[in-house]
């Protein structure tokens, strides 16, 4: 019996209103950088092997920081196969 290369599924990104429009008054360079990161996350959940990993139930939003001193924190909704950003904002020291 030969197995078939693994199923993906694909997911989307979506953001709320608010979080988009911080997202817009970012810098072009840390919206790249911001963008860029999503897309690897996006396209690692889509993949069965990598959801395994990221979708443990009960657990705190994910979060990723940009270069400049930017939070990005994120949930990966396999119901909907969205990757969900819930907030991006500046990191004050």
């Amino acid at each position: 019996m030969a197995t078939g290369p693994a199923r993906t599924q694909h997911y989307s990104l979506a953001f709320s209103r608010d979080v988009e429009r911080r997202f817009l008054r970012c810098r072009a360079s840390i919206r790249a950088a911001i963008r860029k990161r999503l897309e690897d996350i996006v396209a690692a959940a889509g993949d069965s092997r990598a959801r395994a990993k990221m979708l443990a139930p009960k657990e705190p939003p994910l979060r990723f920081y940009v270069y400049e001193g930017f939070r990005i924190v994120y949930q990966v909704d396999p119901g909907t196969h969205r990757v969900v950003v819930l907030d991006i904002a500046a990191v004050t020291s």
